[in-house]
């Protein structure tokens, strides 16, 4: 049997992106979690990338989650996620490219909210069952690495809170212009799961990652912010499908 292990941070979206497809498509694979910062080491060995997620399936190794996505569809056909009808197969790409863009703005909007918080580096390093000195040293730092990193500055915060919007609201237009249920056609496809797994982590739906506040936490400005997200269509679709399709 072959090996598959997918490499990921456990609170990436875009590794969601490839845990959720590698599920419905009923693949056995092994997660294995690599450290934020040293990850680099691995994915550059391994895919000449720095991000994650990286597939190894046996002997081959794919990164990033569009790539593992159409790579999975070619090798593993069956329940497949793309229609075989041109014009809804070109749809489902293109709406898989366009909620591919906004979620590097849904990360940094939610880490403009929230990096401060922490339960945030709670979530991204329990996973690896550091010991605790450890734990608590590296916690400051992964903190300001991840500002850096995704520029967890005000103005371009600002800037993603716009192109979020426009990412929600293009959910809410093709799912008005379909049946309400998913993106293209009658059933899940790849861009059902880019969106909804991307877009998760503003509405935390139960069992996730990303489900880390106790209730009542939150400043209550911010806890307004997220449970408007959770309660207008785009959020309630994307917890629809976490209830049904996840």
């Amino acid at each position: 049997m072959t090996e598959r292990i997918l490499y990921q941070f456990p609170i990436s979206h875009y590794c969601e992106k490839s845990r959720w497809q590698l599920d419905y498509k009923g693949l056995a694979y092994r997660t294995r979690n690599l450290l934020p910062g040293p990850h680099r080491l691995r994915t550059q060995w391994m895919a000449r990338i720095n991000t994650l997620p990286v597939l190894r399936d046996g002997q081959r190794v794919v990164g990033d989650s569009t790539k593992i996505a159409y790579y999975l569809e070619k090798h593993y056909p069956e329940r497949s996620l793309i229609p075989t009808d041109a014009e809804s197969r070109a749809r489902v790409i293109e709406l898989e490219q366009q909620l591919d863009r906004v979620a590097v703005h849904v990360r940094r909007w939610l880490y403009g909210q929230i990096i401060d918080r922490p339960e945030v580096m709670d979530a991204m390093l329990d996973p690896y069952r550091l010991p605790s000195p450890v734990q608590k040293v590296l916690a400051p730092v992964t903190r300001e690495g991840v500002r850096r990193l995704y520029r967890i500055e005000p103005k371009a915060v600002a800037h993603s809170g716009q192109r979020l919007e426009e990412g929600l609201e293009l959910v809410e237009q093709t799912l008005r212009r379909g049946n309400g249920r998913y993106l293209v056609g009658e059933r899940l496809t790849l861009a059902d799961i880019t969106a909804a797994g991307l877009l998760a982590p503003l509405v935390s739906p139960a069992g996730t990652p990303w489900d880390m506040f106790e209730e009542g936490t939150l400043p209550a400005a911010l806890r307004k912010q997220l449970d408007d997200l959770r309660e207008r269509p785009a959020g309630q679709w994307v917890l629809a499908r976490y209830a049904e399709d996840r």
